[in-house]
Formats: structure tokens, sequence, C-alpha cells
């Protein structure tokens, strides 16, 4: 048996700092806890494995940190939420003043959690930290009560900008982009960028979406709200050059000139695939459907206007005009309605280099001598997303696109994708070349193993950290997925898991 004195302890009250205490009479079995692995992995951690508290109605915890009376509330809340007791909260005296804007420290000790954050968002870490590290007593039928190791964490993230890329299909359902929500703000990203492929239901242009598209301004705005809860900021995309279609090329369909063939005139002659740019009409369309869906998504400090892998003109009116001149009125347009409305543009980079200099060799460089030449003019407080997904920067430690966006004087984020060798460096590599974040990308992998590594290999890199699990495991992931369903009361087989089904009778297996 282990001895756990028993003791009764007061709460303090300061006018900036929240304290929870749980206080406990207790005496347990003996135990012997695996080590935390919390995502990411914590900076500095100590634990005792010997050693049991108990979150229970007994217990008691402690949070200091500038936004008192909201992190008591959002504390107590997800206390009973998660593990269905309700504590004591109340303010503490623990110094915050040398914690990182989203840093925390955790202790804890039988019968007392204490949390110490500069703000909120730090408090919300933390308390992930302490989630993903708790176990249900194994004890009865019912669960009766959860418990941790004794331990200490400390952590703080490596960049400040630390974002998921996630595609908003017809396919998916508002249940799973809420579960993406969810578990991004688990694993401590703090923005995730929602591109709509055709799913967005404009009142002012209904015809840019599919019939029936899930899209709608409700659902955003309780997403929104959820979004807000958890500490994430979402992030609308738009793409306002090429991917027009709205659609992966390879399914060869069109959103809008598959239903809408009168609406031609938009559009490039060649597949649809870009905006017609010699059009007007094409730029006022994308500037309300910009400023119409910024607002559905409750104002965000920054707007995604995609600009990659566009074709080279082939309308008559374009091709006969100097198209670097008709793009950068084109993008500056939308920049500067954003602009107006306190955003901030982000892009993918690639039709900003030209791709017959040899420099750019083995990166991804898809711009021409017109639109290259926009990266020299185009306004500086547009985030450049450098993605890339092969192999040169981890076996050259070069990273030559990045740099060059940067000594041009923009941000610059690295976007990886499923290569987590790559993920690791390009991320080690803004992190130690002052780029300024990740925005790990998703496209059409959100499923099974492949993208349980990318969300968890990309949120401890952007932490600096390497990965949580010695060797992936499938069942820590897919635990961390469920928690965020239980949280969202899913009870519908097929938007549990990170697969809609195990098996199917659609397709062909050879």
């Amino acid at each position: 048996m282990v001895g756990v004195n028993n003791r009764k302890v007061g709460l303090f009250i300061a006018p900036v700092a929240v304290v929870c205490c749980i206080v406990s009479e207790q005496a347990f079995s003996s135990v012997s806890f695996r080590e935390p692995c919390p995502i990411p992995k914590v900076h500095k951690m100590s634990y005792d494995s010997a050693m049991e508290v108990r979150i229970d109605e007994k217990l008691s915890v402690a949070v200091s940190c500038e936004d008192s009376a909201v992190a008591v509330e959002w504390v107590c809340r997800h206390m009973k939420e998660w593990f269905a007791v309700r504590p004591v909260v109340s303010q503490g005296k623990e110094d915050f003043t040398d914690i990182s804007d989203e840093g925390y420290r955790v202790k804890t000790e039988p019968g007392r959690i204490f949390i110490t954050a500069r703000n909120l968002q730090g408090v919300r870490y933390a308390m992930y930290s302490l989630r993903q590290t708790a176990e249900a007593v194994t004890e009865g039928m019912i669960v009766s009560a959860y418990r941790l190791p004794v331990l200490s964490f400390e952590d703080s993230p490596a960049l400040k900008f630390r974002g998921l890329h996630l595609c908003w299909f017809p396919e998916v359902t508002p249940a799973f982009v809420e579960h993406m929500i969810r578990l991004a703000a688990y694993y401590k990203y703090n923005h995730l960028v929602i591109e709509s492929w055709g799913v967005f239901q404009s009142e002012k242009h209904p015809w840019f979406s599919l019939k029936g598209g899930k899209m709608t301004k409700k659902e955003l705005g309780r997403l929104v709200s959820v979004a807000k809860d958890v500490g994430i900021t979402l992030v609308p995309q738009i793409n306002i050059f090429g991917h027009a279609a709205a659609a992966r090329i390879g399914g060869g369909k069109h959103i809008t000139l598959d239903c809408h063939p009168e609406r031609k005139s938009l559009f490039e002659p060649a597949g649809g695939w870009n905006w017609c740019l010699s059009n007007p009409a094409a730029t006022a369309v994308l500037r309300d459907l910009v400023a119409e869906m910024h607002e559905a998504f409750g104002n965000p400090p920054f707007f995604h206007i995609g600009c990659d892998e566009a074709e080279k003109p082939s309308c008559a009116s374009c091709r006969a005009t100097k198209y670097s001149k008709l793009l950068f009125a084109h993008i500056a347009s939308i920049h500067d309605l954003l602009k107006s409305r306190g955003a901030r543009a982000m892009m993918w980079h690639d039709k900003l280099l030209n791709g017959k200099e040899s420099k750019w060799k083995g990166y991804y460089a898809y711009g021409d001598d017109e639109t290259s030449s926009l990266a020299k003019t185009l306004p500086r407080d547009i985030v450049i997303c450098d993605w890339y997904y092969g192999k040169q920067v981890y076996e050259t430690g070069e990273y030559p696109t990045a740099d060059y966006f940067k000594s041009l004087g923009f941000q610059v984020v690295t976007s990886p994708w499923n290569d987590l060798s790559g993920i690791r460096v390009q991320t080690k590599y803004a992190r130690e070349n002052s780029l300024d974040g990740v925005l790990q990308t998703i496209w059409n992998e959100y499923r099974g193993g492949p993208f349980a590594r990318m969300m968890e290999t990309a949120a401890c890199s952007a932490w600096g950290r390497g990965d949580s699990t010695s060797g992936w495991s499938a069942l820590g992931f897919a635990t961390h997925w469920r928690e965020c369903g239980h949280d969202m009361g899913i009870d519908d087989y097929s938007e549990t898991g990170y697969y809609s089904n195990q098996s199917t009778r659609d397709v062909l297996d050879y």
C-alpha cells in the first residue's frame, strides 16, 4: 500500500490568478504508471510511477493565470465534461510572468493539481496534457474515477503559427470537421485552414456550391463557437486563381460548370481550371464570396486565397493581355478587401517562382516569367505558404524557396504533407531559420495510419519535440480521436474512428 497523508487545502484568492485545488482522503492500491506521453511530447517532465493522484469529487485543482474568471469557468466545465467531477476552482498565487504566451506548467500531488500559465490558452494546453495522461480507475463495471501519476510538466511551443490545412470535400460531414477542430486543438495546433471544395452555401452566389452543400452559415457559426472554446482559430480558404473547379482534377468534375454552363464566362476555356482574370465579373464574384465566407467564419485574422497550380491562360482575352498585370490586379483586389476587413491573405508559393530557373530545380516552382515577377511586387503582409513534399530539404539541409521569400520581406510558413521525415526536417528548419510557422497539409489523406502519423509528427515538431511515442502506435491516436468524439456525443458508427467503415463491398480489393 502507498500511504497518502490526508489533509485539507484552503482556497487561495488573488485578483489575477486562478487556483483549483482538489482535496481527498484516500489510500490506494499499489500502482505502476507507464511513462506519460501527451502529444506534443512535453519538454520538461518528471513523474513518480508509484504515486497516484485521483481525479474525483475530492480532488482540488489550482490554476494561476491572467484570465482568471474565464479560466476558472473553463476548467470547471471541462473537468465535468471529461471526468464527470466538479472540482473547487479558485484563484491562485503562482507566478506566471516567466511563462511564454502559450506555455504552461503543471504539478500534481495526491489530492491536488496545480496549473500555471500566462493565459487561458496555456491553461487549455495544460488540461489537454493532463487528460491525455489520465486513465480510468479499473474498478467495477462503470468508471468511478480517473487517475494520474504524481508528475511535473513544463512546456511551450517552438513556433507561433501551428496550423493544419483541411479540405472540406462534399463527402466530408460537418461532424468530421468538428472532430478535426477538436483534435487539432487537443494536439495544440492553433489554426485550422478549411478549404471549401464546392460546399460553401453562398447566399449571394448559390451556384458556387453543390446542391445541399454542407458548409452552411449556420453550421459555420456552430463550428466557430466550438473552435473558440477549444482554442483554435478557423481560417477559410477559397481558390481565387487555379483550382477554380473546386474538385480534384483526376475526377473530371467542376462544381460550377457541371450544373451551370451559363457561368462559363467566369472561367478559362481550358477545362475551367482557372478563373478568367480578364473578366472583371470573376474578381467581383470572388470579392463577394471572400467577404461572405470571412464573415461566416467569424472574421478571423487570416484568409487563405490559394493561388497554386494554376494553368497558363487559355482565354483569348487573357492571352492578349500582359498576364502578370492581370494577376497582380486580381490578387491585390482580394488582398485589399481582406485588409479592409482586418485580415491578412495567405497564399501558396509555387506560381511566384520561375520554373525555368535552375536554382529551383527539385523544388516546387510552377510559375513563369510573368507570374514569378509578382514575388517582387505583391504586398509584403501576405503570408507565403511554401509547400514542399519531396526529399531535398532533409537530404541537403537546404530550403532555398523559403529563404527566398523570407529575404523579400514576407512572413513564411512551411507546408509539408505525408513524408514524416519531411515534416520533421522542414519544421526544424522553420524553427532554426526564423520562419514563421508550419501549415501541415492533409489533403485527401484524412483517414488511417498516414493521417494519424501526420497529425502527431507535425504537432510534436511544431513544439520542437521528437515524437511522443517510441514506435508509432495507432492505439494512442485512436484513443485521442475517441475522446474528441465523446466531447461531441457521437454515437453514429460511421462517424467513429477515422474510417467510415471497416470494410466495403463498393470496390474490388484485387
